[in-house]
């Protein structure tokens, strides 16, 4: 073969490679990326932790809440059980179906209540002890990429979808090269800041029913836009392990009060 012969041949070739190669090195969709948080963000086993909140007031006075969170992602149960103060104890909440219930122990009465309630009288809802749901719940818009020390944050504006019942109707999300989500705020429909969250800390847990490597927050520090309130948020004594079916019932919860 001749050499100008040759070189078209290459030429070709490299050609027929390229549209391949500038596919494998494309960054996901906003949307993909999406589905990427909420996959590793999830659980194929049962969970049980403890979240232990530091609320930090304007007058800096501080408040310590402790909840234990029970879990099962493939069903969508949840539980929520407050041990901490000492006049919160024993009250907590259940998801059955899609609706959230909570209990008073005072009283003995359970409320149906929304997923935009404050969880123990803060201002952390129930997203955000629950599994990831950010691809089945909004629509996300590339809005580029943002430097911030040297390092470059994929920026999503994201958009409630019609029926979804999410605390904020608005959202805006960082992540970080590696497709972890480092920061969010989320924003009332008039575009009012609601409330800012910085992910500091991920633990990662191998989970024992699928053999994967999964994520979970190990500190959050959550702000409140209104009240100027802030929270440290630490998710500690994480288990992923089968759990009884009779956690996920009132029955259950209310035994914890008496």
């Amino acid at each position: 073969m001749t050499s100008r012969a040759f070189l078209p041949s290459c030429l070709l070739a490299l050609l027929t490679l390229m549209p391949a190669a500038a596919f494998a090195d494309a960054p996901p969709s906003g949307d993909e990326l999406l589905q990427l948080i909420d996959k590793r963000l999830s659980f194929t086993s049962d969970y049980k932790g403890v979240v232990r909140i530091r609320e930090i007031r304007k007058d800096g006075q501080d408040r310590l809440v402790e909840i234990n969170v029970y879990r099962r992602d493939k069903t969508r149960d949840l539980v929520f059980l407050t041990t901490k103060p000492k006049h919160l104890a024993g009250s907590g909440y259940l998801r059955i179906s899609n609706n959230l219930w909570e209990y008073n122990p005072t009283v003995g009465q359970w409320e149906r209540t929304t997923v935009r309630a404050n969880i123990a009288g803060t201002f952390t809802c129930e997203s955000d002890f629950d599994r990831s749901r950010l691809a089945e719940d909004y629509t996300a818009k590339d809005e580029g990429v943002e430097k911030l020390n040297g390092t470059s944050y994929r920026k999503l504006y994201l958009t409630a979808k019609a029926g979804a019942e999410v605390p904020f109707p608005l959202l805006r999300i960082w992540v970080d090269p590696d497709n972890n989500l480092v920061k969010r705020i989320g924003y009332a429909p008039s575009g009012k800041t609601l409330r800012t969250d910085t992910i500091r800390a991920y633990q990662r847990i191998k989970d024992p029913e699928s053999g994967q490597q999964v994520y979970h927050y190990k500190e959050v520090i959550e702000e409140e836009a209104e009240s100027g309130m802030k929270m440290v948020v630490r998710y500690e004594d994480v288990q992923l392990a089968p759990l009884d079916a009779n956690i996920f019932t009132k029955s259950w919860l209310e035994a914890r009060a008496r």
